[in-house]
């Protein structure tokens, strides 16, 4: 996604019967393709568009569209907007404009192997939510432990073992010497992060993980 029609054309050609490609020279043009077309694994934004700042559009990104792999381009006045972006859109990577084609490549090829393994992540969490395991329970015990403990910082996975006792925020709170609001910070950011929806599923995935 960027206002510059020379580099969309670059791109496309360069990753031509490597990938499918879509272009956009603006952030609603983006958008409005992503409402009809399926999501792609890798959205390369550029920070500076019309209508809408790169870092905007990473935000909606994050929002609707979760797993896809998030890279921004960006030039060298914008390096403290790419900082940021970085944090709010939970950017992979970002690159200084102008970038070299074989450094795109590399870095959207390493974008493509982290979406596969969010795609491989979330069947196992998908698996462990509706109890279902192919490999046997203590194998896929053992991979979403690991997939946890990957994911949440050791404070998260406190407050995910706890929560998984059921206990609540208040209560939490002291036994972790945090106040009860930081508890509710630390639950968002761990269904967020796990990419669940509701204090059920934590129970579920807390049981599963070996956690309680």
């Amino acid at each position: 996604m960027d206002d510059d029609p020379i580099l969309l054309k670059s791109v496309s050609r360069a990753f031509f019967g490597q990938a499918m490609v879509e272009t956009a020279q603006s952030g609603q043009e983006a958008l409005d393709l992503l409402r009809r077309e399926p999501a792609p694994a890798v959205a390369v934004v550029d920070q500076q568009m019309p209508g809408m700042t790169g870092v905007e559009l990473l935000r909606k990104l994050k929002t609707d569209f979760p797993d896809m792999v998030r890279i921004m381009l960006t030039g060298q006045a914008d390096l403290p907007t790419a900082m940021n972006a970085v944090n709010e859109g939970q950017v992979f990577r970002f690159l200084t404009k102008p970038v070299a084609l074989p450094d795109l490549q590399q870095v959207v090829t390493e974008a493509l192997q982290v979406h596969q393994q969010r795609m491989e992540e979330n069947h196992l969490m998908a698996q462990a939510l509706m109890g279902q395991s192919q490999d046997g329970s203590d194998a896929e015990a053992q991979a979403l432990q690991q997939l946890v403990a990957a994911r949440l910082t050791p404070r998260e996975l406190d407050v995910l073992r706890l929560l998984g006792q059921g206990q609540t925020s208040k209560e939490i709170g002291p036994h972790l010497g945090i106040s009860h609001r930081t508890v509710d910070v630390h639950r968002c950011h761990i269904l967020e992060k796990l990419g669940l929806h509701n204090a059920t599923s934590l129970v579920r995935v807390a049981l599963k993980a070996g956690l309680i």
